[in-house]
């Protein structure tokens, strides 16, 4: 009986020890795994671009594990984060660079029922009442009460840094605390909740936010503020049709619509699977920008960032296992 007990008592110990070698085995797998996962900072309107990009990538490298970092990855422990304005790739650290993968729109929006489309219709936006419209003036400028509200719209622009208003007020010669109206905060998204609430609020957004990207429309809720454009011009934009607008954009350069492009940032001494992904962007990557309502790069643009990135050091050791 004792001997049995001993026994029973045996296996016992042996079954903890297994279960508690197995626990700490599968704890350092996922600790392992998790250091080998490739972190990217992404802000929201890219990321389901990105995540195109990630998963098209794993088809043809399935080793290598990309991710897109969640609110819990801390921005300097990302392995690449993605920039959306000139003002962030002019202030990166030493040592940091930057590779450009395309590039986005952004235009002036209105919800479909705000009392002031007739009157924009009628006198359509050029830079100058784009300016009055969305933008304070100097306070050196001179101006009487009747200029300064003479729209009579609420403007509503992003408060983030990773909000458009950014590009938009850059491109016009402003910073975004030169916008009139309200600051929202959060994403750019909420701009479109904002005018569709208010019958005399205008804003700017993205194409990926404006357009269904199955459909390929306009958002039937928004309305494009009527833009002082030649006709042909009009005529595509008052289409709502993504892919005209796209190509127009591509093969033009309109004053009245910002283009900006989209970054990614990292160390010069880069990961060699980094770079190996960041090439593979450049490349066959470039497929999946207008699918999202992205615009690619020009070709002379895209060749630059070809060249560049081929010439960035990679890393001198392997990573840890």
């Amino acid at each position: 009986m004792v001997m049995k007990r001993s026994i029973y008592s045996l296996i016992v110990v042996f079954a903890c020890v297994a279960f508690a070698a197995t626990k700490v085995s599968a704890e350092n797998k996922t600790e392992s795994d998790k250091q080998d996962v490739i972190y990217i900072k992404s802000v929201k309107f890219v990321t389901p671009l990105l995540n195109q990009w990630i998963s098209e990538y794993a088809k043809v490298k399935p080793g290598i594990k990309l991710a897109v970092a969640d609110k819990n990855v801390e921005q300097e422990e990302a392995d690449i984060q993605l920039l959306i304005s000139e003002r962030e790739r002019e202030n990166l650290q030493q040592g940091q660079y930057y590779s450009s993968v395309g590039r986005y729109a952004v235009l002036p929006v209105a919800g479909k029922d705000n009392l002031l489309l007739d009157d924009f219709e009628k006198k359509r936006l050029n830079v100058k009442r784009l300016k009055e419209l969305f933008f304070e003036k100097d306070d050196l400028v001179e101006q009487n009460s009747t200029e300064k509200d003479k729209y009579n719209a609420t403007v509503y622009s992003g408060n983030n840094p990773s909000s458009v208003s950014h590009a938009f007020a850059s491109h016009f010669g402003f910073n975004p605390g030169n916008l009139k109206g309200k600051k929202i905060s959060g994403d750019d998204i909420y701009l479109i909740n904002a005018i569709q609430k208010d019958e005399k609020g205008v804003s700017i957004n993205n194409l990926a936010y404006l357009y269904d990207i199955n459909s390929r429309r306009l958002k039937q809720e928004i309305a494009i503020l009527p833009l002082d454009l030649k006709k042909e011009q009009s005529a595509i934009l008052e289409e709502s049709d993504l892919d005209k607008l796209i190509d127009l954009l591509e093969s033009k350069s309109i004053d009245l619509i910002p283009v900006e492009e989209i970054s990614f940032v990292f160390h010069n001494d880069i990961n060699p699977e980094v770079k190996e992904f960041l090439q593979w962007v450049l490349s066959e990557g470039q497929a999946y920008n207008h699918r999202f309502g992205f615009l690619n790069l020009d070709e002379k643009r895209l060749a630059q960032q070809k060249e560049e990135l081929k010439a960035v050091r990679l890393l001198t050791y392997s990573n840890p296992q």
